[in-house]
């Protein structure tokens, strides 16, 4: 199995990477006014209007910087009318991918139910990497403001 490793801040993080669709460029978004602040925009991913979440708004109260490796991670997210719809994560510093044995995934103590997001972490030669789980990602804020419509 495969790890997508990202940092944010100084701080790494991973997504599995069976849970990802694709990971594209960081472009320019359609902003949508009045929207949470933790939505970037809208961007057109196949033809498919898809929305664009800010992870470092999400996890560190700030925009994420636009740097050469900031990506945009395309994953799917349950709908509120069921199926999936997909969604855009931005990512500030996507390093690499990485193998892992899931032996290797650890709990980390800390249950937060305001982070259902977050949890296990990776143990990585000398680092813990928190795992992301892009299921439970979206705050109810945000998730409310998405119709899942392009399931």
């Amino acid at each position: 199995m495969l790890l997508l490793n990202l940092r944010i801040g100084k701080q790494l993080f991973a997504i599995k990477a069976i849970d990802v669709i694709e990971v594209i460029p960081l472009i320019e978004l359609e902003k949508v006014p009045l929207t949470d602040k933790g939505i970037s925009g809208l961007l057109n991913y196949r033809g498919t209007p898809t929305p664009v979440i800010d992870l470092c708004e999400l996890f560190d109260n700030r925009s994420c910087d636009k740097k050469l490796n900031s990506r945009i991670i395309i994953v799917k997210q349950p709908s509120s009318k069921g199926g999936h719809q997909s969604i855009g994560l931005i990512a500030e510093c996507v390093t690499n991918v990485t193998p892992y044995d899931e032996s290797e995934i650890i709990d980390s103590g800390i249950h937060n139910k305001n982070a259902k997001h977050l949890g296990k972490v990776y143990k990585y030669k000398d680092q813990l990497i928190q795992l992301i789980n892009t299921y439970h990602i979206l705050p109810d804020s945000i998730s409310q403001n998405l119709t899942g419509e392009n399931s």
